[in-house]
């Protein structure tokens, strides 16, 4: 009997191997050959295809040579396969690439020198490497298109421009949903226009420039502002909201001059709302405090930044040794870095001996970290997803794109709601998570149906936070009812409105503002009767306002834009955020500011760089050292979900 010699067959570990330009790699089944060619290192031009866009092979600039087959394939809608043998630079690819960049510029105009993405634009690029050394066509027989054609305030469409890659009509129709821009006329005459030639209206038209490969779509606001090589980058988080969208930060001659997307997939999915991205030019506002001041017999006057600090120790220490600690107040703002607000609950409680601390208006009763456990990218993984009333999309406009994709890719039911829709009006719901998502102002109404659904089901709560780190603020205890790491506290103080209230009434002697500044403008009546009245006014703030103005002690701020330290958005994932903007003024940093004040105060020691206050706050609150940096604070489990 002749034995089998056929080997045993291996088991399926879901790759594939696959050999390009004579390296091999192996990669999961599905993965495209332009994402293969990244993991090797390889560049392939590509003008039509996007990592978040379906492929669509329209532009031939990626065409590859696969082995055993006659034609050559586009690389960013063939998929690798085992024992594929790709070739990216054989002659006839290379003659493929150089013929289809010459049929782009056939009637491309010269605009290089004015462009707006001049030394970012992938037509340029490519044209260097891979285009023909002259062109075989007269100049002057160009066929022309409309220029500088306006699509609405924001976007400024160049027709001749366009290469028809079809990224934006692509764009409304996958990632928003909206299809407001399409293609007409037919062959060497195609244009991109709006529909009907009404004006876009979407909130996430800023987009469109950051995928156009060329110049055809810019942003009005920036252009012939500055070149990319003029620009100085940092790394930062949208200060628009509470959503933590990542961005790069452009600058030039110390003034912001645009923000640019910066791909968090876990996050803002590489999409900006319009509101966050057009926001960078209201960072250039002159009018800031700039020097400290004290006022005494209602006459202010400049001092040194210690001498401030002094002052109002001396202050603030004579207040509470005749009217106690419960006759003064700290209140932060949504706008200061974790840091910051560490050691400014810190001297609150520990120092001052108040509990009347808060960073924002309205009572938080029965906050907890078991509201906020459904993150941004786990909303893909619901079986169906409840939004309650049209807040949270307000407050976080990304939002509605990460619910567009989920609906549309992943098939998660998204559901719209009213605030106090009860599960039976809901419905019959798949089985699976399901994910309930509400404003802050709603989270009762989020926490009773909640309970609702969770009898039967497993519910995941999202609450959108107001303030670029308002969940920051409550993660590290500047709450009056809740310590950091939503601890409990044996003594409740008073919620932000209230402390204001009080103070106008003269209940509350003695206020510290952080940041007050940034209040809506509608607190501005009660802010003057505050500022009238209140005793003691220590304001810390980087621009002018109703109390930085009455203040006792002022103390110059820095901006968003001047600060380093970390700030953590809705889902509790903790960004880092660098300076982009040399400081307007000379005064240290805040938190060295509040370790000098509480050392004046009989507390030495504690840690004035943001860099050491950010190591103690790790240590103090376990799940942001768990989290590290760019992962979820996780308040009840060992590990992070990154």
């Amino acid at each position: 009997m002749v034995a089998d010699a056929t080997p045993p067959a291996q088991p399926d570990d879901g790759l594939v191997g696959v050999t390009m330009d004579g390296r091999s790699i192996r990669v999961a089944k599905g993965t495209l050959l332009t994402d293969v060619a990244t993991e090797l290192g390889i560049h392939i031009p590509i003008y039509c295809s996007h990592p978040k866009m379906d492929p669509v092979a329209v532009c031939r600039m990626c065409l590859v040579h696969v082995e055993k087959t006659p034609k050559l394939q586009p690389a960013c809608a063939t998929y690798a396969a085992e024992g594929m043998v790709v070739d990216t630079e054989r002659a006839d690819v290379a003659k493929t690439r150089e013929g289809m960049l010459e049929f782009l510029l056939l009637n491309h105009p010269l605009d290089c020198p004015v462009c707006d993405r001049g030394g970012e634009c992938d037509l340029q690029d490519f044209a260097f490497r891979y285009g023909p050394p002259s062109s075989r066509f007269p100049i002057t027989e160009k066929v022309h298109f409309n220029k500088a054609v306006v699509l609405s305030e924001k976007i400024e469409l160049d027709q001749e421009r366009c290469i028809l890659c079809w990224r934006c009509t692509r764009y409304y129709d996958e990632i928003t949903g909206e299809k407001e821009l399409v293609l007409q006329e037919r062959g060497v005459h195609t244009l991109v226009n709006t529909f009907d030639g009404q004006p876009l209206r979407s909130d996430f038209q800023g987009n469109l420039p950051e995928i156009c490969p060329v110049g055809a779509l810019t942003h009005r606001q920036y252009r012939f502002k500055a070149r990319p090589w003029d620009l100085q980058r940092a790394k930062g988080v949208c200060p628009e909201c509470s959503y933590g969208c990542n961005i790069n930060a452009d600058t030039r001659d110390f003034e912001m001059r645009r923000f640019a997307s910066r791909d968090n997939p876990l996050v803002d999915d590489m999409w900006l709302c319009d509101r966050g991205r057009y926001s960078a030019e209201s960072w250039n506002h002159v009018e800031r405090v700039r020097r400290p001041a004290v006022r005494e017999d209602g006459k202010a006057r400049d001092v040194s930044v210690s001498e401030a600090i002094g002052a109002a120790a001396r202050s603030l220490r004579a207040l509470r040794e005749r009217d106690g600690p419960g006759a003064i107040a700290v209140l932060g703002s949504a706008q200061n870095t974790n840091e910051e607000l560490w050691l400014l609950q810190r001297l609150a409680r520990e120092v001052l001996g108040t509990p009347h601390i808060d960073h924002q208006l309205e009572a938080f009763p029965g906050i907890g970290p078991a509201e906020h456990a459904l993150g941004i990218a786990e909303v893909e993984d619901c079986a169906a997803v409840i939004v309650l009333g049209d807040e949270p999309e307000h407050e976080a406009p990304v939002l509605t794109l990460r619910l567009h994709k989920a609906q549309t890719k992943r098939g998660v039911s998204v559901r719209r709601v009213q605030h106090d829709a009860s599960a039976r009006a809901i419905g019959d719901l798949p089985e699976g998570i399901i994910g309930v998502i509400a404003d802050e102002i709603h989270r009762e109404d989020s926490s009773r149906l909640t309970a609702e659904l969770g009898r039967t089901r497993t519910v995941r709560r999202l609450t959108v936070t107001r303030g670029v780190n308002g969940r920051g603020a409550k993660d590290v205890g500047m709450l009056p009812n809740s310590g950091p790491g939503y601890a409990t506290v044996g003594d409740v103080g008073k919620p932000g409105r209230q402390i204001l209230e009080d103070a106008a009434a003269g209940i509350i002697t003695g206020l510290v503002v952080m940041g007050g500044s940034f209040w809506a403008d509608d607190l501005a009546p009660l802010l003057a009767r505050v500022a009238s009245k209140v005793e003691v006014l220590v304001v810390i703030d980087s621009r002018p306002g109703p109390l930085s103005r009455a203040a006792t002690v002022l103390i110059p701020g820095h901006a968003y834009f001047e600060k380093a330290g970390t700030v953590t958005n809705v889902e509790g994932r903790v960004q880092r955020i660098r300076a982009a903007l040399p400081p307007a003024t000379q005064t240290p940093v805040e938190t060295r500011v509040l370790s000098a004040l509480a050392a004046e105060l009989g507390a030495p020691g504690w840690p004035g760089d943001p860099l050491h206050v950010n190591r103690e706050l790790l240590a103090a609150i376990p799940a942001y050292a768990r989290a590290g940096n760019g992962g979820r604070a996780l308040f009840d489990a060992g590990v992070v979900i990154r």
